[in-house]
């Protein structure tokens, strides 16, 4: 599996990167940048920059672990490495880079997932509202009649209690 390059936006609203070996760990971390389009410019200076042994700085830690810097053209630190165990380690790292960066692919994790698929789940529930309004109206109209025809259909007692009640008035 190849190498790639992770670009991300942290809590601060700053961009950076991480460029991850096939086997998913992170070689080597950007700087932060202020907007998305300098931290993809810094990409694209890694994967020039990866392949010119003069681009990398080899360094130790305060604690002596090795670790190494790419340096753009311009001598400006593009990003570090993690912290080695051993110069033996730091320099597979190197190769790593070397190997993985100038062609792995960008996977650009600031982009949010489209929320197309909630809004037409809202539309229908606005469709059916109007269709719910309508039925209970045609359910009262459908009440009246069976109330006229129970009228209709009286015992003859009730017949005769009405026709008394007719013969008075």
């Amino acid at each position: 599996m190849a190498g790639k390059f992770e670009l991300k936006k942290g809590k601060t609203g700053k961009f950076s990167f991480n460029l991850k070996s096939g086997n998913g760990q992170v070689v080597f971390t950007s700087q932060t940048y202020d907007n998305k389009r300098s931290a993809t410019a810094g990409i694209n200076s890694v994967k020039k920059n990866a392949v010119k042994e003069g681009a990398y700085d080899r360094k130790s830690s305060t604690k002596k672990q090795p670790y190494f810097v790419i340096k753009a053209t311009n001598g400006q630190v593009i990003g570090k490495s993690q912290m080695y165990a051993n110069a033996v380690s730091m320099e597979k790292g190197i190769k790593s880079v070397m190997k993985n960066a100038p062609e792995a692919a960008t996977t650009d994790l600031t982009v949010e997932a489209p929320k197309a698929k909630a809004a037409p789940k809202k539309k229908a529930a606005a469709k059916k509202a109007p269709a719910k309004k309508k039925a209970p109206a045609k359910k009262a109209a459908a009440k009246k009649a069976p109330a006229k025809k129970a009228a209709a259909k009286k015992s003859p007692a009730k017949k005769k209690a009405a026709a008394k009640k007719k013969a008075r008035k």
